[in-house]
């Protein structure tokens, strides 16, 4: 029977942390923790010696187990005596290797998530923030669901239009419009097709998980020969145009929680408080009462401020008109 090729790092990631707490454990311990017999964990510990190394392979440069009177001591390498800090394309790596082990039970499942739980605090906060980016960008099939993903690669290849329903956050309302998909990408961590789009008659930017439903039809089209969706991965796509006001909101509670939904990644900050900063293009005052006012006292306006006093009158103009008129018959 061939060998898990799994094995090797489930038993590393039970034998080694056992070993590292309980200095001087006995064989017999280690096979009653372990399930594993007196051979298996001999060999599994020779295999750990002749793995856990770096150039130039010198006796420090590895991690050194030994038995002495049936008792198991460990020696960490140099490397681990000062602070790791990975660079994001290593963290990604070994998140990625370890998603897997993640995703399977089985009884060191904790151990590679306490594993998943130190590669992110090894890294500096700007390198965290390029980290949730990158897995974001690599979960699109999942996150954006994989139907969409899959429906508008097969509407690209077909090139056959899409009736869709779409969740604009700019209007907090869906609309159903017929679109010709012409590519996807990436920005800001959020993603987005590039599509002609039947209610506004130009190629626009929509992004995926606001799909809510889709529905591949049977008339065709053409993508336009000189499309290049390199055009569309300039920032200023996806950015306010210019003159527009843009809001600064603190969102409480179930604000923050609806807002993490609606708005790009890249308009959002989380605050120490559980709270959430946002930024939000104003595209007209009657736009923006309508998508702020629904948060209640979860939503507060800190800037500009004349704008934030202009929220603040139209509250006083509501409960004025409820303290005045009686209730409807």
């Amino acid at each position: 029977m061939s060998r898990d090729p799994y094995q090797g790092v489930r038993h590393a990631l039970t034998i080694i942390p056992l070993i590292q707490a309980r200095q001087g454990i006995t064989i017999e311990e280690l096979m009653e923790a372990t399930g594993l017999s007196e051979s298996q964990i001999r060999d599994e510990l020779q295999s750990l010696v002749m793995l856990c190394g770096v150039p130039p392979y010198s006796p420090n440069n590895y991690v050194s187990l030994w038995i002495e009177d049936r008792q198991v001591y460990i020696r960490f390498a140099e490397q681990f005596e000062r602070p790791v800090r990975l660079v994001v394309p290593e963290a990604l790596a070994l998140l990625l290797a370890l998603q897997r082990l993640d995703r399977r039970e089985h009884p060191y499942r904790d151990a590679v998530r306490r594993l998943q739980g130190k590669i992110r605090e090894a890294l500096g906060p700007e390198a965290a923030r390029e980290l949730e980016k990158a897995e974001k960008a690599i979960r699109m099939g999942d996150r954006a669901g994989g139907g969409r993903v899959r429906q508008l690669r097969e509407a690209m290849a077909q090139c056959r239009e899409l009736r869709i329903t779409y969740w604009s956050a700019h209007r907090s309302a869906l609309s159903e419009r017929v679109i010709q998909p012409y590519g996807m990408t990436e920005f800001g961590g959020d993603w987005y097709v590039v599509a002609h789009d039947s209610v506004r008659g130009k190629p626009v930017t929509f992004r995926i998980d606001r799909i809510r439903e889709a529905e591949l039809l049977d008339s065709e089209y053409e993508i336009p020969d000189d499309f290049d969706i390199q055009s569309w991965r300039d920032a200023s796509q996806f950015t306010a145009p210019a003159g527009r006001t843009i809001a600064r909101v603190i969102l409480r509670g179930m604000g923050a929680r609806f807002a993490r939904e609606q708005l790009p990644r890249r308009d959002v900050k989380d605050l120490p408080d559980g709270s959430l900063l946002a930024r939000v293009t104003v595209r007209s005052e009657a736009w923006f009462f309508s998508w702020l006012l629904p948060f209640g006292p979860d939503a507060e306006v800190i800037e500009p401020l004349d704008l934030r006093e202009r929220v603040a009158e139209t509250c006083r103009k509501i409960l004025d008109f409820y303290d005045e008129r009686p209730p409807a018959a």
